[in-house]
């Protein structure tokens, strides 16, 4: 059961997603799905810039709760914005930005380039270190540089793909393919500092 307030709250978010949903204020199953995806996109991207981590923001907990509104409100103190702890629209998308300075992020001195770690990979294709590394950075990234990075893989221009899985990615890797070339720079760019030296930490790990 909604009130008047919840009802007209959720046809506003539908109507952000007019595309996608019917604007009649019903938390149906599809409506709840694009929250839900719409709050894990925030929550990735809050981590992806370094406000958050995974030990705060689990990724199986795709909730809006107080370390998602810590989170917000660190990001906005950063930004010289009110810090209420409330992510508009304009402020998550800001947040698609890869960088929240309008500069290339500084990769860190020690990272490899991808590609390099691509032929390492092929070389040693079961080794557990790099397979979690590969995996946890599947998780640690938005769904919407791993749409664009699928896209430019398999040379499409899908809304919606079916995300290729990073493991994949590295076992099928041609240098000669253009398509995959452009695949491995979008996502060597998109990897902030942080997410590298996490992914790097798992990748050399013994």
């Amino acid at each position: 059961m909604t009130d008047d307030a919840t009802e007209e709250a959720i046809k506003k978010f539908q109507k952000q997603y007019s595309q996608k949903l019917k604007v009649n204020g019903n938390a149906d199953a599809e409506t709840r799905t694009v929250m839900e995806d719409t709050v894990k996109g925030l929550q990735n991207r809050l981590k992806f810039h370094g406000f958050a981590t995974n030990a705060e923001i689990p990724t199986d907990l795709p909730f809006y709760g107080p370390a998602t509104y810590t989170a917000v409100k660190k990001f906005q103190k950063s930004q010289g914005l009110t810090e209420n702890g409330i992510a508009t629209v304009e402020q998550r998308q800001l947040l698609q930005q890869p960088s929240l300075t309008g500069k290339p992020q500084p990769q860190p001195q020690s990272q490899l380039k991808l590609i390099d770690l691509c032929f390492q990979f092929k070389n040693n294709p079961k080794n557990p270190s790099y397979i979690a590394a590969l995996n946890n950075l599947q998780l640690n990234l938005p769904k919407d540089v791993l749409h664009k990075v699928t896209n430019k893989w398999r040379g499409t221009n899908d809304q919606n793909p079916e995300i290729v899985k990073l493991t994949n990615l590295f076992t099928y890797y041609d240098d000669n393919n253009a398509n995959h070339r452009d695949a491995l720079q979008h996502l060597q760019s998109q990897m902030t500092p942080a997410i590298s030296q996490a992914f790097l930490s798992l990748w050399n790990k013994k």
